[in-house]
């Protein structure tokens, strides 16, 4: 009966699922007790989650490239996903060796660190971005001229 998700959307369903919510917080799951863990673990822990959030933060905008470098190439769709990713994983490619050579050199930390500001070194240069043009459908081609009876065509 706790497994259940609702299949319909009515005030009495809400209610319902209003009280199932209560009755799973009762069960005492949101008091999960982290004093035993050693904290050397909690913070390896931690830090894979925010590399498995970073990684997922990464790979959002592919899409969002892609549509967009698609905008401004409407009649030639293959051609603006190729170059998009193309040219992203290339970058990715030749920046992932230095990277690991600063940090070999360094640090782990002070190799990332510049990471931090591409997202907002990308947003100005897109900020300079003309807004794409509005694609304009294709001419419908001219119609035949319809046959007339008793005349050669």
């Amino acid at each position: 009966r706790l497994r259940t998700a609702p299949t319909r959307a009515s005030g009495r369903v809400m209610v319902a699922e209003l009280r199932r919510v209560a009755e799973i917080g009762g069960l005492g799951a949101g008091a999960v007790r982290v004093d035993p863990v050693p904290e050397v673990k909690l913070s390896a822990l931690a830090r894979h989650l925010f590399v498995a959030l970073a990684s997922v933060g990464l790979y959002v905008p592919f899409s969002l490239q892609v549509t967009l470098a698609q905008d401004y190439l409407p009649r030639h769709v293959g051609t603006a996903s190729g170059i998009t990713l193309g040219l992203a994983v290339s970058a990715g490619g030749l920046a992932g060796p230095l990277i690991g050579h600063l940090a070999d050199v360094t640090s782990l930390r002070m190799a990332l660190t510049p990471l931090i500001l591409m997202p907002v070194l990308s947003w100005l240069l897109f900020r300079t971005l003309p807004e794409p043009a509005v694609p304009r459908p294709p001419k419908a081609p001219a119609a035949a001229p319809a046959a007339v009876p008793g005349r050669p065509v």
